[in-house]
């Protein structure tokens, strides 16, 4: 019995430093990523109130793409819903290769056609594009695909360190008014712990959707490769590659061909005939997704005949791949709607959080271990398992 019980305290011992080190180590960065998250949560409804977006309109889809294809040197590469209203939508971005290397954004009125922005669409520095920069720190910490790999270990890490957090300051049967009793915690230690413990114990299980949904973002490329092994996967559609026809039907009939193919869908985008790939893709958001606006069914289009070549509706497709483009739609929290997105930006808010209390309650022991006599005149620290 006495063998068992040592067993356990070492686990627990070692648990508690993993927890302790994870923290003190990543913990800066998952600070960033909460407060970077946080900023995007509502970071289109801010946009769109700056921008001052004009009414909704109904010029075509092909007059949008040469207004602001007069203001770029390359082709179009797609067009799409810039702001998240589907059937009135009042703002389309037209997508360009940028001679850098990168993508640029061109916003247009849909009642207009008049030119609203010009952005960089992966900004290194935020100024003209404050949200998209953030989306790249948040993502890819600006360091591009191998950044996003980075940001999905982290991710990972961040999943460890909550599982364990939560079980390490789990109340025992019925202590769990004890563990947010705020008014039993006299020290300063006691205060930092106490807030450390409850705010995980709030925030723990939000945590670990976040780091797995991120986790499983940044590793989507990853992921949609051994799928196929392991489970029933739908590959997308493979593009032949072969000459971009003289003539093509034009945006406007793809969609309306798609729509078609699928008569539920609500339009999203539209990938345009280009030399890579030289067919229409056409993203539509269907009934039962999980992407509220941006969905992820696609129907491809023949450019100059306007035969459907392939059709993949999201919401009757197999599980792996619903779980899989699931995980935007959980991460960001629009799966649960508003109340869903805020609870997201609230638990982006309890990273920093949980870091300057876990760092500080462990500076503040550090101190106290180095001064006994201040150690000997604390309260018990009823609450170490929650490091």
């Amino acid at each position: 019995m006495t063998s068992t019980k040592s067993l356990s305290s070492r686990a627990k011992r070692t648990l508690v430093l993993v927890h302790l080190w994870l923290g003190l180590t990543l913990g800066l960065i998952w600070a960033a990523q909460g407060l970077t998250g946080t900023l995007l949560v509502f970071h289109r409804e801010a946009d769109k109130a700056a921008l001052g977006a004009p009414p909704p309109g109904a010029l075509r889809l092909d007059t949008l793409v040469a207004a602001a294809a007069r203001t770029q040197s390359a082709p179009p590469e797609s067009i799409g819903l810039y702001f998240a209203d589907p059937g009135r939508p009042n703002v389309l971005g037209v997508f360009f290769a940028a001679s850098d290397g990168g993508k640029r954004t061109v916003l247009v009125s849909t009642s207009t056609g008049a030119v609203l922005a010009d952005r960089h669409r992966m900004p290194t520095v935020p100024d003209g594009n404050l949200a998209r920069w953030l989306y790249n720190l948040h993502h890819y910490l600006l360091l591009g695909e191998n950044g996003g790999l980075l940001i999905g270990a982290s991710g990972l890490f961040l999943l460890i360190t909550a599982l364990f957090g939560m079980w390490l300051g789990w109340p025992r049967h019925g202590q769990w008014r004890a563990a947010f009793a705020v008014r039993n915690w006299r020290t300063r230690l006691q205060r930092l712990f106490g807030w450390h413990r409850a705010g995980g114990l709030l925030v723990g299980l939000a945590l670990v959707l976040l780091a797995l949904t991120g986790a499983a973002m940044s590793f989507g490329k990853q992921l949609r490769e051994i799928a196929p092994q392991l489970v029933a996967y739908r590959l997308p559609y493979r593009v032949e590659p072969v000459a971009l026809p003289k003539h093509s039907i034009g945006a406007d009939k793809a969609v309306a061909i798609a729509r078609q193919a699928l008569p539920q869908g609500e339009f999203v985008s539209v990938g345009l005939p280009l030399a890579k790939s030289a067919v229409y893709q056409v993203r539509l958001r269907t009934p039962g997704e999980w992407r509220t606006w941006s969905g992820t069914s696609v129907v491809t289009v023949a450019p100059e005949s306007g035969r459907v070549l392939d059709v993949y509706d999201a919401a009757s497709a197999p599980l792996a791949n619903r779980v899989l483009e699931s995980a935007f739609a959980v991460h960001s929290g629009e799966v649960a709607g508003t109340v869903g997105r805020v609870l997201v930006l609230l638990a982006g808010l309890s990273l920093p959080v949980l870091y300057i209390t876990g760092v500080w309650a462990w500076l503040r022991k550090r101190r106290l271990r180095r001064r006994p006599s201040l150690l000997a005149g604390a309260a018990a620290d009823v609450l170490r398992p929650a490091v």
